[in-house]
Parts: structure tokens; sequence; C-alpha cells
């Protein structure tokens, strides 16, 4: 796991893909937070990553840190962006995409919104090609679990790995947090 960037306020890592952000339950094994909070002590978490996305992660150090950025997030001020590769015939355009997210089974799935549940939205956007496979930029406005593959798999464009969400076997889910904006 690299540092990207430490000061007496915030810490901000690249999470390798396969680790959890926090151990899900006492029994499982650390995830990025308990071993970066054994080290450092005093560490909060504003935001996680699927285990399988690897990619920028942030935490806060000090209480004036995490109340300006809880403060971000709940008013949705932090800005995100993903990558992602998918292998599908879909030619994905530049669209914004908004469903309810809601859970069936051990997955999400897309359903239209209404009066009785929330709407996710995200932005996507195409960008080239890595090989045979799309690349795709998608920016979430809100932060539902598995938001960008439940979107990206209703659109016709899964990411690549994501065999939960029709997505092509690949040795890993090829989802990255690339970006996060806050002040």
């Amino acid at each position: 796991m690299d540092i990207l960037f430490e000061d007496d306020h915030l810490l901000v890592v690249n999470k390798p893909p396969g680790m959890n952000t926090h151990a899900p339950d006492p029994a499982s094994p650390f995830g990025v937070f308990e071993t970066l909070n054994e080290s450092r002590g005093n560490l909060a978490i504003h935001h996680r990553l699927d285990k399988e996305t690897s990619g920028v992660l942030l935490f806060g150090k000090s209480r004036l840190a995490n109340q300006h950025l809880s403060g971000q997030f709940l008013k949705k001020q932090v800005e995100k962006q993903y990558l992602f590769l998918t292998n599908s015939k879909t030619i994905l355009k530049k669209t914004e995409f908004s469903s309810a997210i809601v859970r069936s089974g051990e997955r999400y799935v897309s359903k239209p919104s209404s009066l009785s549940t929330s709407s996710a939205t995200t932005l996507f956007e195409p960008f080239g090609h890595a090989g045979s496979h799309q690349r795709i930029k998608a920016a979430p406005i809100t932060g539902k679990t598995h938001q960008i593959r439940v979107h990206a798999s209703a659109l016709g464009a899964p990411v690549l790995g994501d065999t939960l969400y029709g997505g092509q076997p690949w040795s890993r889910l090829c989802l990255h947090a690339s970006v996060l904006k806050f002040i």
C-alpha cells in the first residue's frame, strides 16, 4: 500500500485490490484502516472502497480534519472519479445514469426510482481503449454500495473482472478510484 500524502491532518493511500478497507468482522484479517491505525492511531475513515477495488482512500488524523471531511461527504461536496475497463461490445457514450440500488441476495440491482427509494446517480464518460477493452471514467454523484458496478452493468458495460455483475472473468476487478477532490 502506497502513501500518496500525509500531514498532521490527513492520510491518503493507494489501496491495493484484494484488501478490505476495514475488517468486516472481528474474525476477519485486518483491513487498510486497522493496519494503518495500529501504527498511526486515531485515524477516522470517511469513505470505503470495495475489497477488489483499488485506489485513493482518505483518512482523517485530527478532530478538525474529521469535522471538515464529514461535512463535505455529507453535503456531497467531495468529487470522486473512478476508471474502469469493460470488454462489452456496447459502446458507452457520455451519459448520466440514475436509478434506485437495492439489495437482492449477495448483490445489488438497479431499479427505477420511486417515492420510497432514493436515487443513485453516476456520470459515465468513455476515454479510449486499452487493447480491445473500452476505458471509462465514472463519477458517482451519490455513494451507494457497488453503485458504479451496478450502473455500468445496467448500461450494458459491466466492469471487466466483475463476474458478480456480468463482467468477463479477469485476474482482478478492473476498477480504480483515481481522483478524490475535497477542500
